[in-house]
């Protein structure tokens, strides 16, 4: 097996590297950069011979820079699925040939781009991330997409492609436990979380894209009076749900307030939650340098089932 990062999940493929996996690293344009100067995206794999009748998974985040990072990924995989071995002759000429390509390419996300738009939430809209999943199975060919703590994990449209969700629930307990406390009261700031996590907690009602409204169905005073209170999401963008739930959790009387999140998509929002709470739980699914849980075993152990 090969694993080949892109440049959004380096940070996870050096630890996998000393953890003596087969990493490929996509190697720079002639000034060594991923990018030309006018924006456009460049990808090579060097190594794409050896890769012929192997194996191979591509590591990818979707943050930071989702777009750009897709297009990194499609690169990738379009090399892997059309592998050619270029030898240049003189001027503009060159010789081509067809390589073998590897017996499988499989797909494993450590944070899905367009994961929260999972339905079609408005007339005129489309599901986009069941669009990216169809790209990637039907025209890439990608056997098998493996999606760290997927925001979409349970929707129908899911079954019919081969999804492998990865759970970083016991990665991070094991944090909460080395720091005795494992036994604090778990709260979710909504309903999916609730879901996911098959835990009480707040709903929410979305005002726009930086502020919420927060209810709760059954009272959590009685739960939360008087004890460290852990408020556990999938992701956190502009914070404003984590922080709501912070002050609500500390006005019902909960002595202490920490924060469990997978996903660090915006650095302002993380900047909020810090300064909102006792402490922050954060994975690197994205490298951020708010991060301090580090998923690569949990990687490791999904794709060596």
């Amino acid at each position: 097996m090969y694993i080949i990062p892109t440049t959004k999940a380096v940070h996870v493929a050096k630890t996998l590297r000393e953890m003596n996996q087969n990493i490929v690293f996509p190697t720079g344009n002639r000034d060594n950069k991923s990018q030309f100067p006018d924006g456009e995206l460049y990808a090579r794999v060097r190594e794409i011979e050896e890769l012929s009748g192997e194996r191979v998974v591509v590591l990818h985040s979707g943050q930071p820079n989702p777009n750009s990072g897709l297009i990194e990924l499609y690169s990738i995989l379009e090399i892997l699925n059309n592998p050619i071995q270029s030898v240049h002759i003189k001027d503009k000429e060159y010789e081509y040939s067809q390589l073998k390509k590897p017996s499988s390419i499989e797909v494993f996300f450590l944070y899905f781009p367009y994961g929260m738009q999972d339905k079609v939430f408005e007339t005129g809209e489309c599901n986009m991330a069941e669009s990216l999943v169809k790209m990637l199975t039907s025209y890439y060919n990608v056997g098998k997409i493996y999606v760290m703590d997927a925001h979409f994990e349970g929707a129908r449209w899911t079954k019919k492609y081969p999804i492998v969700t990865v759970k970083s629930q016991e990665i991070i307990k094991e944090a909460l436990r080395q720091d005795k406390i494992e036994d604090a009261v778990k709260i979710a700031p909504d309903l999916g979380s609730q879901s996911r996590l098959d835990i009480s907690g707040f709903s929410k009602k979305r005002i726009n894209s930086f502020d919420v409204e927060l209810s709760s169905k059954t009272p959590l005073e009685n739960q939360v009076n008087g004890k460290t209170v852990v408020v556990w999401d999938d992701l956190i963008e502009t914070g404003g749900t984590m922080v709501k739930a912070a002050k609500a959790l500390r006005d019902m009387g909960a002595k202490k307030v920490v924060a469990v999140a997978t996903h660090g998509v915006l650095e302002t929002g993380i900047k909020k939650i810090t300064e909102s709470y006792s402490k922050l739980y954060l994975t690197n699914t994205i490298n951020t340098q708010h991060a301090n849980i580090d998923i690569s075993k949990l990687v490791l152990d999904a794709v060596s089932k």
